[in-house]
């Protein structure tokens, strides 16, 4: 059966108001108007899934779509033996997704929480009120709520440093996807990526731990400063880091990116967190080429130069500003 016209005008509606609540967030709210927004979207896994989405969209494109994508996609044909077990996957990630986005509004709903973006391609630092600093990189958002007893922060999206002002009374803590970042006076870099969440720590001790739900719990490992850590699915590898690697992991403070062997792939991947229109490599062959050297986030442009006059590959132009590489036919 299709979807109910009811069902669907409410789901329109919750997309709207969602979306409404985004725009508002993103303007400036007072405490008491943020605390209602949060509220909102905690009474209904629904209304945590169209807010999560219409917040991804806003900072995807800096705008909200005029039409917001539906939550399922409606078909026509006729059902399959397939139709029943795949329409359960479809709720399943629903409530998973609406699980996932509920379980942050209870830290979102803290009293004064202050919220720091960057777009793509920039940096920027922010100065906190105990002392610490923020540093993000490109497309990257922290939220940060200060109380008697702790100094907390999210990190939603990207990478940030933290320089932690000490302060034995309350620890500094950082929730990036599943992990816990504890320190009172150090420095550490995080970055969220799309399966793990990577730890650098340049100065003092970092404790880590793989968080369950919105339960904090003890530290898993003790990251000195020159270490890393690997988080995943509840597991906390540390990982010992040259200074080399710990250069390479940091280099973007200062607008640089570096490479020694890294895959082309892993290579296009990073210059494109800081442009708007990717590069795209055309032909898998080229993925896993080998590839150094020391480049500005912005000089793409200079990296494929030097692409084109080592390795046999063409540079094409795309109609919307990107760049497709394909192998130089002979």
């Amino acid at each position: 059966m299709g979807e109910q016209p009811h069902e669907s005008c409410d789901r329109q509606a919750t997309d709207d108001r969602a979306a409404a609540y985004v725009a508002k967030l993103a303007c400036g709210v007072s405490p008491q108007e943020r605390q209602e927004i949060y509220a909102w979207v905690a009474a209904d896994p629904r209304h945590a899934v169209a807010f999560a989405r219409m917040e991804a969209a806003w900072d995807a494109s800096a705008r909200l779509r005029a039409a917001p994508p539906a939550l399922e996609i409606a078909s026509e044909a006729a059902p399959t033996a397939h139709g029943p077990h795949r329409r359960r996957l479809m709720f399943g990630g629903l409530a998973a997704a609406g699980a996932a986005v509920a379980a942050t509004v209870g830290w979102r709903l803290l009293d004064n929480v202050d919220l720091y973006r960057t777009g793509v391609g920039e940096r920027r630092v922010v100065a906190l009120r105990d002392g610490s600093s923020v540093t993000l990189n490109t497309s990257s958002t922290v939220e940060v709520a200060y109380t008697d007893a702790e100094r907390r922060v999210r990190l939603v999206r990207g990478e940030a440093l933290f320089d932690v002002a000490r302060d034995a009374r309350r620890p500094f803590l950082v929730d990036a996807g599943s992990a816990q970042f504890r320190a009172l006076g150090t420095a550490f870099n995080v970055r969220l990526r799309p399966d793990v969440v990577e730890l650098t720590v340049t100065e003092g001790v970092v404790g880590v731990a793989a968080r369950e739900g919105e339960v904090d719990v003890p530290a898993a490992a003790r990251i000195a400063a020159g270490g890393g850590a690997i988080v995943r699915s509840g597991a906390v590898a540390p990982t010992a880091l040259d200074g080399q690697h710990l250069r390479q992991r940091t280099a973007w403070q200062e607008g640089v990116l570096e490479f020694d062997g890294e895959s082309l792939a892993q290579v296009v991947g990073e210059f494109n967190r800081y442009r708007r229109q990717p590069i795209v490599i055309g032909d898998a062959r080229l993925e896993s080429l080998r590839i150094g050297g020391r480049f500005e986030v912005d000089e793409a442009d200079k990296f494929l130069a030097a692409l084109t006059s080592s390795f046999p590959i063409e540079v094409i132009d795309t109609a919307d500003g990107g760049v497709l590489l394909v192998e130089r036919s002979s």
